[in-house]
Protein backbone atom coordinates (compact mmCIF):
# COMPACT_ATOMS: atom_id res chain seq x y z
CA UNK A 1 0.00 0.00 0.00
CA UNK A 2 2.80 2.25 1.37
CA UNK A 3 3.81 1.86 -2.42
CA UNK A 4 1.34 2.38 -4.21
CA UNK A 5 1.00 5.54 -2.68
CA UNK A 6 4.10 6.57 -3.57
CA UNK A 7 3.43 5.86 -7.04
CA UNK A 8 0.11 7.59 -7.26
CA UNK A 9 1.85 11.21 -5.81
CA UNK A 10 4.30 10.89 -8.40
CA UNK A 11 2.01 10.86 -10.85
CA UNK A 12 -0.23 13.76 -9.10
CA UNK A 13 2.83 15.38 -8.98
CA UNK A 14 3.14 15.06 -12.64
CA UNK A 15 -0.29 15.83 -13.40
CA UNK A 16 0.11 19.41 -10.97
CA UNK A 17 2.85 20.23 -12.84
CA UNK A 18 1.12 20.24 -16.33
CA UNK A 19 -1.54 22.26 -14.36
CA UNK A 20 0.98 24.42 -13.50
CA UNK A 21 2.41 25.25 -16.99
CA UNK A 22 -0.87 25.55 -18.38
CA UNK A 23 -1.85 28.01 -15.61
CA UNK A 24 0.02 30.60 -16.56
CA UNK A 25 -1.44 30.74 -20.13
CA UNK A 26 -2.84 33.71 -20.56
CA UNK A 27 -6.36 32.66 -21.73
CA UNK A 28 -6.20 30.01 -17.99
CA UNK A 29 -5.11 33.18 -16.08
CA UNK A 30 -8.05 35.22 -17.19
CA UNK A 31 -10.90 32.29 -16.76
CA UNK A 32 -9.73 31.22 -13.64
CA UNK A 33 -8.71 34.76 -11.90
CA UNK A 34 -10.84 36.59 -13.81
CA UNK A 35 -14.26 35.12 -12.29
CA UNK A 36 -14.50 33.14 -15.29
CA UNK A 37 -13.90 34.77 -19.12
CA UNK A 38 -16.73 33.40 -20.74
CA UNK A 39 -14.83 33.51 -24.12
CA UNK A 40 -12.60 31.22 -22.79
CA UNK A 41 -14.86 28.48 -21.28
CA UNK A 42 -14.95 25.66 -24.02
CA UNK A 43 -11.14 26.23 -23.44
CA UNK A 44 -11.75 25.53 -19.96
CA UNK A 45 -13.95 22.49 -20.74
CA UNK A 46 -11.56 21.22 -23.29
CA UNK A 47 -8.63 21.31 -20.69
CA UNK A 48 -9.70 19.97 -17.84
CA UNK A 49 -11.43 16.91 -20.20
CA UNK A 50 -8.36 16.28 -21.59
CA UNK A 51 -6.14 16.52 -18.15
CA UNK A 52 -8.89 14.21 -16.57
CA UNK A 53 -7.96 11.57 -19.62
CA UNK A 54 -4.45 12.08 -18.94
CA UNK A 55 -5.38 11.53 -14.97
CA UNK A 56 -6.91 7.89 -16.11
CA UNK A 57 -4.07 6.89 -18.80
CA UNK A 58 -1.30 7.70 -15.77
CA UNK A 59 -2.57 5.44 -13.51
CA UNK A 60 -1.58 2.39 -12.67
CA UNK A 61 -3.39 -1.10 -13.16
CA UNK A 62 -4.70 -3.58 -10.26
CA UNK A 63 -5.45 -6.72 -10.53
CA UNK A 64 -5.72 -9.77 -8.14
CA UNK A 65 -4.92 -7.63 -5.39
CA UNK A 66 -1.75 -6.03 -6.45
CA UNK A 67 -0.71 -3.76 -9.06
CA UNK A 68 1.51 -3.70 -11.53
CA UNK A 69 3.17 0.01 -12.32
CA UNK A 70 3.14 0.44 -15.92
CA UNK A 71 3.72 4.30 -17.49
CA UNK A 72 0.38 4.10 -19.54
CA UNK A 73 -2.72 2.42 -19.55
CA UNK A 74 -4.27 1.22 -23.08
CA UNK A 75 -7.20 -1.21 -21.91
CA UNK A 76 -8.51 -2.73 -18.45
CA UNK A 77 -8.83 -6.30 -18.20
CA UNK A 78 -12.18 -7.65 -17.30
CA UNK A 79 -10.76 -8.53 -13.66
CA UNK A 80 -8.65 -5.52 -13.38
CA UNK A 81 -9.18 -1.72 -12.28
CA UNK A 82 -6.94 1.69 -12.78
CA UNK A 83 -5.92 3.31 -9.39
CA UNK A 84 -6.12 6.59 -11.61
CA UNK A 85 -5.67 10.43 -10.85
CA UNK A 86 -9.04 11.22 -12.79
CA UNK A 87 -10.77 13.17 -9.28
CA UNK A 88 -8.33 15.76 -9.65
CA UNK A 89 -8.92 16.90 -12.82
CA UNK A 90 -12.68 16.69 -12.07
CA UNK A 91 -13.17 18.47 -8.69
CA UNK A 92 -11.08 21.29 -10.02
CA UNK A 93 -13.36 21.87 -12.82
CA UNK A 94 -16.24 21.37 -10.55
CA UNK A 95 -14.90 23.85 -7.57
CA UNK A 96 -13.26 26.35 -10.65
CA UNK A 97 -15.99 26.38 -13.24
CA UNK A 98 -19.20 25.52 -11.15
CA UNK A 99 -21.86 22.78 -11.55
CA UNK A 100 -22.01 22.85 -15.02
CA UNK A 101 -18.42 22.17 -16.02
CA UNK A 102 -17.78 20.31 -13.34
CA UNK A 103 -21.05 18.22 -14.52
CA UNK A 104 -19.42 18.21 -18.26
CA UNK A 105 -16.01 17.33 -17.47
CA UNK A 106 -16.93 14.40 -15.30
CA UNK A 107 -19.16 13.21 -17.90
CA UNK A 108 -16.39 13.32 -20.72
CA UNK A 109 -13.99 11.70 -17.77
CA UNK A 110 -16.32 9.41 -17.26
CA UNK A 111 -17.78 7.96 -20.54
CA UNK A 112 -13.57 7.90 -21.24
CA UNK A 113 -12.81 5.37 -18.03
CA UNK A 114 -16.23 3.77 -18.86
CA UNK A 115 -14.84 2.57 -23.05
CA UNK A 116 -11.51 0.98 -21.51
CA UNK A 117 -13.73 -1.84 -19.08
CA UNK A 118 -12.74 -3.81 -15.96
CA UNK A 119 -15.20 -4.80 -13.78
CA UNK A 120 -15.98 -1.44 -11.92
CA UNK A 121 -16.06 0.54 -15.67
CA UNK A 122 -19.55 1.57 -14.60
CA UNK A 123 -19.02 2.68 -11.02
CA UNK A 124 -16.00 4.53 -12.01
CA UNK A 125 -17.68 5.75 -15.33
CA UNK A 126 -20.74 7.65 -12.97
CA UNK A 127 -18.51 8.48 -10.17
CA UNK A 128 -17.14 11.29 -12.39
CA UNK A 129 -20.25 13.26 -13.30
CA UNK A 130 -20.85 12.81 -9.03
CA UNK A 131 -17.71 14.31 -8.26
CA UNK A 132 -18.06 17.10 -10.87
CA UNK A 133 -21.75 17.57 -9.28
CA UNK A 134 -19.88 17.65 -5.93
CA UNK A 135 -17.46 20.09 -6.69
CA UNK A 136 -19.43 22.26 -8.66
CA UNK A 137 -22.33 22.27 -5.34
CA UNK A 138 -19.53 23.12 -3.15
CA UNK A 139 -18.24 25.81 -5.04
CA UNK A 140 -19.82 28.42 -3.41
CA UNK A 141 -21.79 26.89 -0.63
CA UNK A 142 -18.16 25.92 1.19
CA UNK A 143 -16.70 29.12 0.68
CA UNK A 144 -19.65 30.91 2.52
CA UNK A 145 -20.22 28.34 5.03
CA UNK A 146 -16.55 28.06 6.51
CA UNK A 147 -15.12 31.85 5.64
CA UNK A 148 -12.58 30.77 7.88
CA UNK A 149 -11.01 28.31 5.85
CA UNK A 150 -8.54 28.77 2.94
CA UNK A 151 -9.40 27.49 -0.07
CA UNK A 152 -6.73 24.57 -0.01
CA UNK A 153 -8.39 23.07 2.92
CA UNK A 154 -11.73 22.94 1.39
CA UNK A 155 -10.26 21.87 -1.33
CA UNK A 156 -8.56 18.84 0.43
CA UNK A 157 -11.96 18.27 2.04
CA UNK A 158 -14.04 18.38 -1.23
CA UNK A 159 -11.40 16.06 -2.82
CA UNK A 160 -11.46 13.46 -0.05
CA UNK A 161 -15.60 13.36 -0.23
CA UNK A 162 -15.16 13.32 -3.64
CA UNK A 163 -12.70 10.20 -3.28
CA UNK A 164 -14.64 8.85 -0.74
CA UNK A 165 -18.12 8.64 -3.15
CA UNK A 166 -16.23 6.88 -5.66
CA UNK A 167 -14.62 4.28 -3.48
CA UNK A 168 -18.68 3.95 -2.39
CA UNK A 169 -20.08 3.22 -5.80
CA UNK A 170 -17.32 0.73 -6.62
CA UNK A 171 -18.84 -1.49 -3.68
CA UNK A 172 -22.54 -0.90 -4.22
CA UNK A 173 -22.42 -1.09 -8.03
CA UNK A 174 -19.40 -3.69 -8.85
CA UNK A 175 -19.49 -6.99 -8.76
CA UNK A 176 -18.41 -9.75 -7.38
CA UNK A 177 -18.67 -7.70 -4.30
CA UNK A 178 -15.63 -9.30 -2.88
CA UNK A 179 -13.32 -8.51 -5.40
CA UNK A 180 -14.99 -5.21 -5.24
CA UNK A 181 -13.98 -4.89 -1.63
CA UNK A 182 -10.34 -6.39 -1.93
CA UNK A 183 -10.03 -3.32 -4.25
CA UNK A 184 -11.10 -0.97 -2.02
CA UNK A 185 -8.90 -1.72 0.84
CA UNK A 186 -6.23 -2.00 -1.37
CA UNK A 187 -6.53 1.12 -3.52
CA UNK A 188 -8.51 3.40 -1.21
CA UNK A 189 -6.13 5.06 1.42
CA UNK A 190 -3.70 5.66 -1.35
CA UNK A 191 -5.94 6.72 -3.88
CA UNK A 192 -7.91 8.77 -1.70
CA UNK A 193 -4.73 10.35 0.30
CA UNK A 194 -2.93 11.18 -3.29
CA UNK A 195 -5.76 12.72 -5.04
CA UNK A 196 -7.05 14.87 -2.73
CA UNK A 197 -3.48 15.95 -2.28
CA UNK A 198 -3.75 16.56 -5.74
CA UNK A 199 -6.74 19.01 -5.48
CA UNK A 200 -5.49 21.03 -2.61
CA UNK A 201 -1.83 21.18 -4.38
CA UNK A 202 -3.52 22.71 -7.67
CA UNK A 203 -5.47 25.45 -5.37
CA UNK A 204 -2.01 26.24 -3.53
CA UNK A 205 -0.71 26.39 -6.89
CA UNK A 206 -4.18 28.78 -7.74
CA UNK A 207 -3.91 30.93 -5.22
CA UNK A 208 0.34 31.56 -5.65
CA UNK A 209 -0.97 32.61 -9.00
CA UNK A 210 -3.66 34.81 -7.80
CA UNK A 211 -1.44 36.64 -5.14
CA UNK A 212 0.77 37.26 -8.20
CA UNK A 213 -1.68 38.73 -10.05
CA UNK A 214 -2.99 41.11 -6.98
CA UNK A 215 0.65 42.25 -6.65
CA UNK A 216 1.00 43.31 -10.37
CA UNK A 217 -2.30 44.70 -9.99
CA UNK A 218 -1.62 46.60 -6.99
CA UNK A 219 1.08 48.10 -8.61
CA UNK A 220 -0.33 48.84 -11.91
CA UNK A 221 -3.15 50.58 -9.74
CA UNK A 222 -0.50 52.78 -8.00
CA UNK A 223 1.34 53.34 -11.47
CA UNK A 224 -2.45 54.25 -13.03
CA UNK A 225 -3.17 56.49 -9.74
CA UNK A 226 0.58 58.12 -10.49
CA UNK A 227 -0.07 58.82 -14.17
CA UNK A 228 -3.41 60.20 -13.22
CA UNK A 229 -1.82 62.76 -10.70
CA UNK A 230 0.58 63.76 -13.45
CA UNK A 231 -1.94 64.44 -16.12
CA UNK A 232 -4.71 66.23 -13.97
CA UNK A 233 -3.27 69.67 -14.30
CA UNK A 234 -2.26 69.30 -18.22
CA UNK A 235 -6.37 68.83 -18.92
CA UNK A 236 -6.48 72.41 -18.17
CA UNK A 237 -4.05 73.56 -21.07
CA UNK A 238 -4.85 73.99 -24.62
CA UNK A 239 -6.35 70.49 -25.96
CA UNK A 240 -3.32 70.12 -28.39
CA UNK A 241 -1.00 70.87 -25.69
CA UNK A 242 -3.25 69.27 -23.12
CA UNK A 243 -2.97 65.48 -25.42
CA UNK A 244 1.01 66.36 -26.41
CA UNK A 245 2.04 66.72 -22.62
CA UNK A 246 -0.11 63.71 -21.66
CA UNK A 247 1.40 61.37 -24.72
CA UNK A 248 4.50 62.39 -23.82
CA UNK A 249 4.09 60.73 -20.04
CA UNK A 250 1.78 57.49 -21.26
CA UNK A 251 5.03 56.73 -23.31
CA UNK A 252 7.45 57.20 -20.64
CA UNK A 253 5.52 56.05 -17.16
CA UNK A 254 3.81 52.62 -18.70
CA UNK A 255 6.85 51.66 -20.16
CA UNK A 256 5.04 51.03 -24.32
CA UNK A 257 7.90 52.05 -27.19
CA UNK A 258 5.05 54.01 -28.66
CA UNK A 259 2.34 56.26 -27.56
CA UNK A 260 0.10 57.59 -30.11
CA UNK A 261 -3.12 59.69 -30.00
CA UNK A 262 -5.78 59.28 -32.71
CA UNK A 263 -8.55 61.49 -33.43
CA UNK A 264 -11.36 60.92 -35.87
CA UNK A 265 -9.03 57.98 -37.24
CA UNK A 266 -5.87 60.24 -38.09
CA UNK A 267 -2.60 60.70 -35.93
CA UNK A 268 -2.43 63.72 -33.96
CA UNK A 269 0.26 63.05 -31.50
CA UNK A 270 3.15 60.20 -31.98
CA UNK A 271 5.57 59.50 -29.31
CA UNK A 272 7.89 56.38 -30.02
CA UNK A 273 7.19 53.71 -32.91
CA UNK A 274 4.75 51.15 -33.37
CA UNK A 275 4.78 47.56 -33.47
CA UNK A 276 1.99 44.83 -33.68
CA UNK A 277 1.24 44.60 -29.90
CA UNK A 278 -1.24 47.62 -28.83
CA UNK A 279 -3.62 48.34 -26.08
CA UNK A 280 -6.61 51.06 -26.73
CA UNK A 281 -7.18 54.19 -24.16
CA UNK A 282 -10.46 55.53 -26.09
CA UNK A 283 -11.45 58.91 -24.12
CA UNK A 284 -14.51 60.11 -23.71
CA UNK A 285 -17.20 63.30 -22.82
CA UNK A 286 -19.64 63.68 -20.51
CA UNK A 287 -22.21 62.37 -22.26
CA UNK A 288 -20.22 59.30 -23.29
CA UNK A 289 -19.18 60.81 -26.53
CA UNK A 290 -15.63 59.58 -28.19
CA UNK A 291 -12.89 62.67 -28.34
CA UNK A 292 -10.06 60.50 -29.24
CA UNK A 293 -8.19 57.65 -27.54
CA UNK A 294 -4.14 56.46 -26.85
CA UNK A 295 -3.03 53.58 -28.63
CA UNK A 296 0.29 52.28 -26.78
CA UNK A 297 2.43 50.14 -28.33
CA UNK A 298 4.43 47.13 -26.63
CA UNK A 299 7.19 45.31 -28.13
CA UNK A 300 5.67 41.58 -27.59
CA UNK A 301 2.57 39.90 -27.29
CA UNK A 302 3.38 38.77 -23.58
CA UNK A 303 3.26 42.32 -22.45
CA UNK A 304 -0.78 42.59 -23.47
CA UNK A 305 -1.66 40.62 -19.72
CA UNK A 306 -5.06 40.68 -18.32
CA UNK A 307 -3.42 43.14 -15.57
CA UNK A 308 -2.32 45.66 -17.47
CA UNK A 309 -5.43 45.64 -19.86
CA UNK A 310 -7.00 45.80 -16.56
CA UNK A 311 -4.72 49.14 -15.42
CA UNK A 312 -4.98 50.59 -18.62
CA UNK A 313 -8.71 50.24 -18.90
CA UNK A 314 -9.04 52.06 -15.38
CA UNK A 315 -6.49 54.87 -16.75
CA UNK A 316 -8.59 55.50 -19.48
CA UNK A 317 -11.32 55.81 -17.10
CA UNK A 318 -9.71 58.26 -14.85
CA UNK A 319 -8.27 60.28 -17.77
CA UNK A 320 -12.09 60.73 -19.15
CA UNK A 321 -13.16 61.35 -15.66
CA UNK A 322 -10.36 63.90 -15.80
CA UNK A 323 -11.38 65.45 -18.96
CA UNK A 324 -15.13 65.34 -18.20
CA UNK A 325 -14.13 67.65 -14.71
CA UNK A 326 -11.82 70.23 -16.09
CA UNK A 327 -14.42 70.60 -19.35
CA UNK A 328 -17.43 70.90 -17.12
CA UNK A 329 -15.29 73.62 -14.95
CA UNK A 330 -14.34 75.04 -18.33
CA UNK A 331 -17.61 75.79 -19.03
CA UNK A 332 -18.65 76.59 -15.44
CA UNK A 333 -16.57 79.52 -16.04
CA UNK A 334 -17.84 80.03 -19.59
CA UNK A 335 -21.08 80.56 -18.36
CA UNK A 336 -19.99 82.90 -15.20
CA UNK A 337 -18.53 84.89 -18.14
CA UNK A 338 -21.36 85.14 -20.46
CA UNK A 339 -23.17 86.15 -17.49
CA UNK A 340 -20.97 88.76 -16.36
CA UNK A 341 -20.10 89.92 -19.87
CA UNK A 342 -24.09 90.10 -20.64
CA UNK A 343 -24.46 92.17 -17.40
CA UNK A 344 -21.61 94.01 -18.22
CA UNK A 345 -22.19 95.03 -21.80
CA UNK A 346 -25.99 94.83 -21.98
CA UNK A 347 -26.34 96.19 -18.57
CA UNK A 348 -23.88 99.11 -18.36
CA UNK A 349 -25.16 102.68 -17.19
CA UNK A 350 -25.01 103.45 -20.53
CA UNK A 351 -27.59 101.26 -21.56
CA UNK A 352 -29.27 101.55 -18.28
CA UNK A 353 -29.39 105.07 -18.80
CA UNK A 354 -30.28 105.01 -22.80
CA UNK A 355 -33.46 102.71 -22.11
CA UNK A 356 -34.41 104.92 -18.90
CA UNK A 357 -34.28 108.17 -21.21
CA UNK A 358 -36.40 106.58 -23.76
CA UNK A 359 -38.88 105.19 -21.36
CA UNK A 360 -38.78 108.76 -19.73
CA UNK A 361 -40.02 110.62 -22.89
CA UNK A 362 -42.45 108.37 -23.27
CA UNK A 363 -44.25 108.40 -20.00
CA UNK A 364 -45.34 112.27 -21.19
CA UNK A 365 -46.62 111.44 -24.90
CA UNK A 366 -46.94 107.72 -24.97
CA UNK A 367 -47.58 106.40 -21.76
CA UNK A 368 -48.74 103.02 -22.30
CA UNK A 369 -45.29 102.20 -24.38
CA UNK A 370 -43.83 103.88 -21.60
CA UNK A 371 -45.52 100.56 -19.27
CA UNK A 372 -44.44 98.11 -22.10
CA UNK A 373 -40.79 99.44 -21.62
CA UNK A 374 -40.41 98.97 -18.14
CA UNK A 375 -42.32 95.37 -18.41
CA UNK A 376 -39.50 94.71 -21.58
CA UNK A 377 -36.70 95.53 -18.79
CA UNK A 378 -38.09 93.82 -16.07
CA UNK A 379 -38.56 90.50 -18.43
CA UNK A 380 -34.94 90.76 -19.62
CA UNK A 381 -33.33 91.24 -16.15
CA UNK A 382 -35.50 88.05 -14.64
CA UNK A 383 -34.52 86.25 -17.41
CA UNK A 384 -30.98 87.26 -17.26
CA UNK A 385 -30.52 86.14 -13.81
CA UNK A 386 -32.53 83.05 -13.62
CA UNK A 387 -30.82 81.61 -16.98
CA UNK A 388 -27.14 82.43 -15.22
CA UNK A 389 -27.29 79.49 -13.15
CA UNK A 390 -28.47 76.93 -15.42
CA UNK A 391 -26.45 74.63 -18.26
CA UNK A 392 -29.50 74.50 -20.66
CA UNK A 393 -32.33 76.47 -21.13
CA UNK A 394 -35.34 76.28 -23.41
CA UNK A 395 -35.24 78.22 -26.42
CA UNK A 396 -38.93 79.59 -25.43
CA UNK A 397 -36.48 81.59 -23.05
CA UNK A 398 -33.92 82.27 -25.10
CA UNK A 399 -36.31 84.34 -27.67
CA UNK A 400 -38.25 86.12 -24.56
CA UNK A 401 -34.49 87.69 -23.75
CA UNK A 402 -34.00 88.51 -27.10
CA UNK A 403 -37.20 90.01 -27.73
CA UNK A 404 -37.07 92.04 -24.79
CA UNK A 405 -33.61 93.69 -25.29
CA UNK A 406 -34.30 94.16 -28.95
CA UNK A 407 -38.37 95.88 -27.84
CA UNK A 408 -35.82 97.83 -25.83
CA UNK A 409 -33.03 98.74 -28.76
CA UNK A 410 -36.26 99.49 -30.95
CA UNK A 411 -37.35 102.17 -28.56
CA UNK A 412 -34.47 103.71 -29.00
CA UNK A 413 -33.81 103.21 -33.00
CA UNK A 414 -37.10 103.90 -34.45
CA UNK A 415 -37.20 103.13 -37.88
CA UNK A 416 -33.42 102.49 -38.23
CA UNK A 417 -33.90 99.09 -36.90
CA UNK A 418 -36.11 96.13 -38.28
CA UNK A 419 -36.72 92.81 -36.56
CA UNK A 420 -37.53 89.36 -38.60
CA UNK A 421 -38.17 86.20 -36.97
CA UNK A 422 -38.82 82.84 -38.68
CA UNK A 423 -39.27 80.21 -36.00
CA UNK A 424 -40.68 76.67 -36.00
CA UNK A 425 -43.32 76.48 -32.87
CA UNK A 426 -42.56 73.25 -32.14
CA UNK A 427 -39.02 73.52 -31.46
CA UNK A 428 -39.84 76.39 -28.79
CA UNK A 429 -39.03 74.20 -25.83
CA UNK A 430 -36.14 72.02 -27.24
CA UNK A 431 -33.30 72.98 -24.95
CA UNK A 432 -30.04 74.98 -25.91
CA UNK A 433 -27.08 76.54 -23.83
CA UNK A 434 -28.29 79.83 -22.40
CA UNK A 435 -26.62 83.43 -24.06
CA UNK A 436 -26.53 81.41 -26.62
CA UNK A 437 -28.28 83.75 -29.01
CA UNK A 438 -28.64 86.85 -27.31
CA UNK A 439 -25.39 87.76 -27.72
CA UNK A 440 -25.27 86.90 -31.35
CA UNK A 441 -28.58 89.27 -32.48
CA UNK A 442 -26.42 91.99 -30.08
CA UNK A 443 -23.15 91.07 -32.39
CA UNK A 444 -25.16 92.26 -35.36
CA UNK A 445 -26.82 95.38 -33.84
CA UNK A 446 -23.17 96.43 -32.50
CA UNK A 447 -20.86 95.34 -35.26
CA UNK A 448 -23.10 95.17 -37.72
CA UNK A 449 -25.43 97.68 -37.69
CA UNK A 450 -24.04 100.69 -35.61
CA UNK A 451 -21.42 101.78 -38.43
CA UNK A 452 -24.27 101.58 -41.21
CA UNK A 453 -25.91 103.93 -42.95
CA UNK A 454 -28.79 102.21 -43.98
CA UNK A 455 -31.66 100.93 -41.93
CA UNK A 456 -30.94 97.96 -40.01
CA UNK A 457 -32.20 94.65 -40.57
CA UNK A 458 -31.73 91.60 -38.16
CA UNK A 459 -32.95 88.61 -39.26
CA UNK A 460 -33.39 85.18 -36.64
CA UNK A 461 -34.32 81.56 -38.15
CA UNK A 462 -34.60 78.83 -35.70
CA UNK A 463 -35.76 75.90 -38.02
CA UNK A 464 -35.98 71.61 -37.61
CA UNK A 465 -33.40 70.01 -39.40
CA UNK A 466 -32.47 66.66 -39.91
CA UNK A 467 -28.96 65.64 -40.88
CA UNK A 468 -28.82 61.85 -41.65
CA UNK A 469 -30.99 60.17 -38.54
CA UNK A 470 -30.40 62.64 -36.37
CA UNK A 471 -32.92 65.40 -36.17
CA UNK A 472 -31.91 68.90 -35.02
CA UNK A 473 -31.78 72.79 -34.81
CA UNK A 474 -30.65 75.43 -37.08
CA UNK A 475 -30.19 78.47 -35.60
CA UNK A 476 -29.23 81.63 -37.67
CA UNK A 477 -29.15 85.52 -37.40
CA UNK A 478 -28.36 87.59 -40.48
CA UNK A 479 -27.66 90.94 -40.57
CA UNK A 480 -27.04 93.68 -43.56
CA UNK A 481 -24.56 95.86 -41.64
CA UNK A 482 -21.19 96.44 -42.66
CA UNK A 483 -19.30 92.74 -42.24
CA UNK A 484 -17.22 91.60 -40.27
CA UNK A 485 -14.30 93.18 -42.27
CA UNK A 486 -11.16 92.70 -39.39
CA UNK A 487 -13.04 92.06 -36.46
CA UNK A 488 -14.36 93.73 -33.61
CA UNK A 489 -13.70 97.65 -33.80
CA UNK A 490 -11.66 98.52 -30.97
CA UNK A 491 -13.54 99.46 -27.71
CA UNK A 492 -16.01 97.14 -28.49
CA UNK A 493 -14.85 93.92 -27.52
CA UNK A 494 -17.88 92.68 -25.47
CA UNK A 495 -19.99 90.33 -28.78
CA UNK A 496 -16.47 89.42 -30.56
CA UNK A 497 -15.53 87.83 -27.27
CA UNK A 498 -19.28 86.60 -26.73
CA UNK A 499 -18.31 84.33 -30.27
CA UNK A 500 -15.79 82.58 -29.01
CA UNK A 501 -18.07 82.42 -25.68
CA UNK A 502 -20.77 80.53 -27.44
CA UNK A 503 -18.36 78.02 -29.65
CA UNK A 504 -16.78 77.06 -26.64
CA UNK A 505 -19.86 76.27 -25.05
CA UNK A 506 -21.65 75.03 -27.66
CA UNK A 507 -17.85 72.66 -28.50
CA UNK A 508 -18.61 71.52 -24.42
CA UNK A 509 -22.25 70.36 -24.88
CA UNK A 510 -22.47 68.86 -28.66
CA UNK A 511 -18.23 68.01 -29.27
CA UNK A 512 -18.51 70.13 -32.47
CA UNK A 513 -14.87 70.69 -33.66
CA UNK A 514 -16.23 74.50 -34.86
CA UNK A 515 -19.67 75.25 -33.84
CA UNK A 516 -20.40 78.75 -35.59
CA UNK A 517 -20.96 78.44 -38.89
CA UNK A 518 -19.58 82.43 -39.62
CA UNK A 519 -20.23 83.96 -43.26
CA UNK A 520 -19.47 87.90 -43.86
CA UNK A 521 -19.71 89.79 -47.09
CA UNK A 522 -18.08 93.74 -46.57
CA UNK A 523 -21.30 96.11 -46.78
CA UNK A 524 -23.35 93.25 -47.38
CA UNK A 525 -23.91 92.07 -44.14
CA UNK A 526 -23.25 89.21 -42.02
CA UNK A 527 -24.95 85.63 -41.23
CA UNK A 528 -23.85 83.25 -38.34
CA UNK A 529 -25.53 79.97 -37.59
CA UNK A 530 -25.02 77.11 -35.25
CA UNK A 531 -26.94 73.62 -35.24
CA UNK A 532 -27.53 71.76 -32.27
CA UNK A 533 -29.19 68.50 -31.17
CA UNK A 534 -32.46 68.44 -29.97
CA UNK A 535 -33.09 67.98 -26.61
CA UNK A 536 -37.28 68.22 -25.02
CA UNK A 537 -37.32 69.85 -21.98
CA UNK A 538 -38.91 68.05 -19.36
CA UNK A 539 -39.37 71.23 -17.18
CA UNK A 540 -36.24 70.92 -14.82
Amino acid sequence: MFHLLVDMLERVGFLIATAFVFSRSKWMRSYMSYQGDKRNHWRFLVFFSLYSILGTYSGVEVSQYAYQPAPWIESVAPSAAIANSRTVGVMIAGLLGGVKSGVIVGAVAGLHRFSLGGFVAVACGLAPILQGLLGGLCRNALKRRFRNMSSVALAFIVGLVGELLQMALILLLSRPWDEALGLVLLIGIPQTIANSTGVAMFFMVHNTIESEEDRIGNEHARKALHIADMTMPLWKLDMDKAIQAITVILHEETLAVGAFFYKNGKEQVMEGRRTPYWIDLPIESQRNKPIGFFRLFYPRQQDDSPSRRRMLKSLAQLLSQQYTFVEAERHSQLLADAEIRSLQAQMSPHFLFNVLNTVKSYIRTRPDDARQLVMHLSKWMRNNMNNSSKTLVPIRDELEMVTAYLTLTKARLGDRLHFVTDIDEQVQDELIPPFSIQPLVENALVHGLKHSSRPGIVKLSIKNVTEGDEPGILVTVEDNGIGMQSGPQQGEEHAGIALSNIEQRLRYHYGMEHALDIKSKPNEGTKISFKVRRQPWDGQ
